[in-house]
């Protein structure tokens, strides 16, 4: 009976990962110096580079941190150290942040309701 092979990795080059996060080449090398405690490619045998799913992840929430959310390169490296699910400088835990967004989510879906009948 042959043996089953054993599960790979999915693996992308700097190109996929350009296509896939929308970040440009020189920036993901860039950041590969920058944030090289959370950010070490794998090499093929012809020395390129090579991301798993965890190192894609990395880069997007470094993009976030740096592109959207307005923080400095220092600034997102001490948030990837302290970890992005430990509560925020202004208190909120992951668990207060999820709460708020559930009461929201259900004003809003009564306040549709509300419309609704008011139309009727």
């Amino acid at each position: 009976m042959a043996k089953a092979a054993a599960p790979t990795e999915t693996l992308y080059s700097i190109g996929q990962v350009n296509a896939i996060t929308g970040i440009p080449k020189s920036t993901i090398r860039f950041w590969e110096k920058e944030f090289s405690d959370f950010l070490v490619p794998l090499r093929s045998a012809g020395n390129q580079r090579r991301y798993d799913v965890k190192a894609v992840t990395t880069l997007k929430m470094i993009n976030q941190l740096v592109n959207e959310d307005g923080f400095t390169l220092e600034g997102a490296r001490r948030k990837l150290q302290t970890g992005l699910t430990e509560p925020t400088a202004q208190g909120d835990s992951s668990e207060d942040r999820l709460d708020e967004l559930a009461d929201t989510m259900t004003n809003m879906l009564l306040h549709r309701l509300f419309e609704k009948v008011k139309s009727e």
